[in-house]
């Protein structure tokens, strides 16, 4: 099997995420903060022990400044249901999946907010620089993705501040696809929260995420989920103070404990050979496709601003039907239909069909590279039906 789905969930994964949640599940997963006894003991440690490296990663000197969580969708979901309130605005895009756009949605329907949405160009690029079109005196947030799960590109984060008239709106960040593969760092970026999975670029396991937020978007948000938390037990109210007022219940201990080997496995190669590696793939498939007829891409031909996420669609083939040539004579797995990102889709013209996309991860190869490349020669140069 070669495994290009890797921006719905990374696989292979270190042989130390492995080890660590099969160790946390045989030696005693105590639950953190809930008893000074030796195993509750030694699960603090493991919750630690993730935090800093995830604090390492973000660039953020306070790890109890990171929030963990099942998700990055139940990160974002806390973070806008704690931040906005009847009458605000946000700002977002047209290349959001649907874990920034249902929230959003919702909101909306339930008369609570308005928002709107950036437009994109042709390759999936947002238009950053209609950002004061769209902003209004009660635009409360942008929230917006690194990177487009479907195209790959990287949108001009860094941009945003700068084109706002008001530059105390909070900036939300979804680095579901970015975190793990490029530098993502909170205080460089000059966003207020980055909202992160651990199941794809970070390499932990599924039911992982969280997010990562600065004191001056702290000061406003609230508990939204509250429970116990091991602290400040005789109180009926949620603690206040970071990180439990967003913790409440029982952590995934098996699968912090994963994320944190992830984690460090990441910081141990750092972002940027990453980087390096992850461009140096994509070039030997780029190429390749733009030899081919047949077989379009849709997003930007070339490395710059990009992920290892390629959107095609055929000429001969509905992307379903070439998802189960590679499947079932090439052994490639990848993904066929609409990702999670409808507006994106529309947007790029594909909402009919939906497209194919191929992923790569941390430990695709070239050899695998260069097979997918023979699987796509033969789609390119045989019809349908023939």
């Amino acid at each position: 099997m070669i495994y290009l789905d890797n921006a719905s969930t990374s696989f292979l994964k270190p042989q130390g995420v492995y080890e660590a949640v099969d160790r946390t599940l045989r030696g005693g997963a105590g639950n953190p903060g809930r008893g000074a006894n030796r195993v509750s003991m030694e699960a603090a440690k493991i919750i630690y022990s993730t935090r800093k490296s995830l604090a390492d990663l973000f660039g953020v000197n306070q790890p109890e400044h990171v929030i963990l969580k099942s998700s990055v969708t139940e990160s974002i979901n806390t973070v806008l249901l704690s931040l906005l309130k009847p009458g605000d605005h946000v700002i977002s895009s047209v290349m959001e999946h649907n874990s920034v756009l249902r929230p959003l949605e919702k909101l909306r329907l339930d008369g609570v907010i308005t928002y709107d949405l950036l437009p994109c160009s042709h390759d999936g690029s947002i238009d950053i620089s209609r950002i004061r079109d769209l902003e209004k005196e009660n635009t409360k947030a942008v929230i917006l993705s690194h990177a487009s799960n479907l195209t790959g590109t990287i949108q001009p984060i860094g941009e945003v501040r700068s084109k706002l008239r008001n530059k105390g709106i909070f900036i939300i960040l979804d680095a579901a696809q970015s975190a793990g593969y490029i530098p993502v760092r909170l205080y460089e970026m000059d966003v207020d929260v980055i909202s992160f999975t651990g199941h794809k670029g970070l390499l932990g396991p599924q039911g992982t995420g969280g997010f990562v937020l600065n004191d001056r978007i702290n000061e406003v948000l609230n508990p939204i989920f509250t429970g116990g938390t091991g602290s400040d037990s005789l109180s009926l109210v949620q603690p206040l103070y970071l990180p439990d007022k967003f913790e409440a219940g029982t952590h995934n201990l098996p699968g912090i404990a994963g994320l944190g080997a992830g984690v460090r496995y990441i910081l141990e190669r750092k972002p940027d050979t990453i980087s390096k590696y992850i461009i140096n793939i994509s070039e030997l498939l780029l190429s390749a496709l733009s030899d081919m007829t047949s077989i379009h891409l849709i997003g930007l031909p070339g490395t710059q601003n990009r992920l290892p996420n390629f959107c095609l669609s055929f000429d001969y083939y509905t992307p379903s039907e070439a998802g189960y040539v590679l499947e079932n004579q090439f052994s490639v797995i990848t993904r066929t239909g609409y990702h999670c990102a409808p507006l994106a889709h529309k947007a790029l013209g594909t909402e009919k069909t939906g497209a194919l996309r191929i992923s790569f991860g941390h430990f695709t190869t070239m050899d695998e590279v260069e097979e997918l490349i023979v699987a796509l020669k033969y789609l390119d140069e045989v019809k349908n039906g023939d």
